[in-house]
């Protein structure tokens, strides 16, 4: 039995060709394969590309673009669980501080839509909140990377897994999960198409065969699935970093903020010792020498998770000369991300004490570098 067996469609794109071309056979075969009840009782989301550009001051990557629009021309709102839309986009026509009340809704619900996306410089390809209910969809999301690929380095940008299965930041996760673009669409491709029961076991197991080398999945995406006469489990999935795949840049930038968004979410009950054991790391946030310092003036006006990162780092660690240099040349960048987070910056600065949760914000700052060896 080949792949489809309501359809006559040469399934050469999953069982014969190679993966990394499969991007351009995937729009081909989803038409096919999701019938007509599927969940299309919703229009997809617009791609909205101009608020792209406003919140990050940059385009929004080709390759991403042609993933949205793929399943905006084929009404599909969802694929294999995946609501298949940016968050929201709307934020970019906000009044007043979105840094700021994006960083205040965390303190209430974590995690939040745009929160780890401004952190980690990527895109959600499926909101945290779906429909306005952050449980109204799966505990997980896929993100797109903005600042890869590193040139001579990474040859694509990498697709990266977020799972918040918990209402902190202490029972989240960060992981790289596919090579590309072209294995995380096959894979998710090859799920639906077993669901469905469009595809025999031996067509199943050469697919299996030809992916499991470039993803890197929890257990339940193949809930259920046998392969080989036993059931899959995440260890069958052999993607990892290391020489052959380049950089960790997008899950570098999640792990060196986690101290920052957590001591931002309030409410520590006593645990600031915790946060400054588990979560900060020396070698993800190194000495700010002069060399790095003189390469951020000319760097963060245009780098969202890095202007994020050194604006707030530099004010929790009294680096006070840089941080108001850093201020200024971010007041004036294209993304209005960074020119709102440089004036929450400020506020801070300015001796800013209550934030939400936090009642003086000043003082958590003092009583968390107690003991730090910065």
């Amino acid at each position: 039995m080949g792949l489809f067996n309501r359809f006559k469609l040469d399934i050469k794109p999953l069982t014969k060709n190679s993966v990394d071309s499969f991007k351009d056979s995937f729009e081909k075969l989803a038409s096919q394969l999701m019938d007509n009840k599927m969940e299309n009782a919703n229009t997809p989301k617009p791609i909205q590309e101009k608020e792209f550009e406003i919140l990050w001051g940059k385009e929004m990557p080709q390759e991403l673009r042609d993933i949205l629009g793929m399943f905006h021309r084929l009404g599909l709102p969802k694929f294999n669980k995946w609501e298949t839309a940016l968050p929201n986009m709307d934020i970019a026509h906000q009044e007043g501080n979105i840094v700021k009340d994006v960083l205040l809704k965390a303190q209430v619900e974590f995690p939040t839509d745009h929160h780890i996306n401004w952190f980690t410089g990527s895109a959600s390809m499926d909101p945290v909140v779906n429909n306005g209910n952050r449980w109204n969809g799966a505990n997980y999301s896929f993100q797109y990377p903005l600042y890869e690929p590193i040139p001579g380095v990474d040859k694509a940008p990498q697709i990266y897994m977020y799972h918040h299965n918990h209402p902190d930041s202490w029972g989240t996760s960060f992981e790289l999960m596919a090579k590309d673009a072209n294995a995380f669409l096959y894979i998710n491709m090859l799920i639906q198409a077993r669901v469905k029961k469009k595809i025999s076991d031996a067509d199943f197991v050469t697919c299996f065969e030809k992916i499991k080398d470039k993803v890197k999945l929890p257990y339940y995406f193949f809930n259920s699935f046998s392969y080989n006469g036993r059931w899959i489990s995440y260890y069958d999935f052999n993607y990892r970093a290391g020489s052959d795949r380049g950089s960790t840049l997008t899950l570098d930038y999640y792990n060196r903020s986690r101290w920052i968004f957590e001591l931002l979410k309030g409410n520590h009950n006593n645990y600031l010792w915790s946060i400054q054991n588990s979560m900060y790391s020396k070698y993800l946030n190194p000495k700010l020498d002069d060399e790095r310092h003189q390469f951020n003036l000319g760097h963060l006006q245009n780098h969202v998770p890095d202007a994020l990162y050194y604006l707030l780092r530099c004010y929790f660690r009294d680096e006070t000369k840089q941080l108001k240099e850093y201020i200024n040349i971010c007041k004036d960048s294209p993304a209005r991300i960074i020119r709102d987070a440089a004036l929450f910056a400020e506020e801070l600065n300015g001796g800013l004490e209550f934030f939400g949760e936090i009642d003086n914000i000043q003082t958590l700052k003092r009583e968390f570098a107690t003991n730090m060896r910065w």
